[in-house]
């Protein structure tokens, strides 16, 4: 269930992840449960889902190590999820994220 902007929830947070050829996608996670799902999800790349499996699928033959890097870039306790939502996007900005060359967002 996705939680308006204005829901005030008891962590979340925004995240750069970081694929084995340097390319970057941000991301936010403002679940109810993302402190604890935080390990595990990975964001939605999805709109960079084909550049992506063409850029990177010399891994799927398990031949090379498929190695992500999670970093957490902003959180908060008691936030409402339209800040981390704001902030998202200007890390997303800032980072260059939506630029090919850089990054998957889009």
């Amino acid at each position: 269930m996705r939680l308006k902007k204005d829901s005030i929830i008891p962590w979340g947070c925004v995240f750069k992840i970081t694929f084995p050829n340097d390319k970057i996608y941000v991301g936010s996670d403002t679940a109810r449960t993302a402190r604890l799902d935080f390990f595990k999800y990975f964001g939605s790349p999805l709109k960079a889902k084909t550049e992506m499996l063409y850029e990177l699928g010399e891994y799927l033959d398990g031949e090379l190590a498929y190695v992500l890097k999670k970093e957490i870039l902003y959180s908060e306790k008691d936030v409402r999820v339209g800040d981390i939502l704001r902030i998202e996007q200007e890390f997303i900005s800032s980072l260059h994220a939506k630029d090919s060359e850089v990054g998957y967002n889009r």
